[in-house]
């Protein structure tokens, strides 16, 4: 979850957190030590493990110095995660790149010093900054700096099947698998077996209206439209965008005819 200060009054909202959810990480994102410090006492009494973002590459972010534009600066990395392990007795983890560009691909030294700040695992998602989501990740990087720390590595990067995720495991030696973008696309895809996407997806607002303290239609739309890009169907899913109601969103799914 990303919450843009640790001063927003509403930040709570974000942290409604069910004990079904657990173990969740938190994942923070910013460039200055003391306030990152603030954000992990905030989040502290809801994390179970509490994230530093170093991989973003939207334009905000870097343009603030934070997300990827760390890999640039691992001075300050060093400095900003070891202050947070120190803040905290929660495990404290990183997401990061593969390194800024094909010219700077620096994943193992930033590994390496981020276990040495005593972080108590790292995900990599395998493309430089430079590449977005374009390309194929670099699995071979990923199993470096595998094979170059002994902290816990989690594999990022193009999973979008449960066979997908058992390979990259396999090819990297990576301990676990993160799915991202894939996991809103398709909740679903930790599972083996096929599954009935609309079912899925009405299933999904009744969990939302159940227990999201926010009740809010286009966060609701916005997730729906996600899960239904890929199948066919007569209707023009952006439509989903114009629905102003939750009820009104299930009544638009159930009369879906999926492909």
């Amino acid at each position: 979850m990303r919450i843009g200060s640790v001063d927003l009054p509403n930040r709570f909202e974000y942290l409604n957190i069910q004990d079904m959810e657990r173990p969740v990480t938190v994942q923070l994102i910013g460039h200055d030590e003391h306030i990152l410090v603030k954000a992990v006492h905030a989040v502290e009494p809801y994390a179970d493990i509490i994230d530093l973002n170093v991989g973003c590459i939207e334009t905000d972010y870097l343009q603030k110095s934070c997300g990827a534009s760390l890999l640039q600066d691992l001075p300050r990395l060093e400095h900003i995660l070891r202050a947070m392990v120190n803040a905290t007795e929660k495990p404290v983890t990183a997401k990061i790149r593969i390194g800024w560009d094909n010219q700077h691909i620096n994943g193992v030294t930033v590994a390496q010093i981020i276990e040495k700040t005593g972080a108590a695992a790292l995900c990599v998602h395998g493309r430089t900054a430079d590449q977005g989501y374009a390309g194929k990740v670099n699995w071979t990087i990923m199993k470096q700096i595998k094979g170059k720390t002994k902290i816990p590595v989690i594999a990022n990067g193009d999973v979008t099947s449960y066979n997908e995720g058992v390979s990259l495991l396999q090819k990297t030696g990576c301990d676990l698998v993160m799915i991202g973008r894939e996991a809103q696309h398709c909740p679903w895809v930790f599972q083996e077996k096929p599954v009935d996407i609309k079912q899925q997806i009405l299933r999904f607002i009744d969990l939302y209206e159940q227990y999201e303290t926010r009740q809010e239609p286009v966060e609701v739309a916005d997730h729906v439209y996600w899960m239904l890009r890929d199948f066919k169907t007569t209707e023009d899913t952006k439509k989903i965008h114009l629905i102003t109601t939750i009820p009104r969103i299930r009544r638009y799914v159930n009369r879906l005819s999926l492909g």
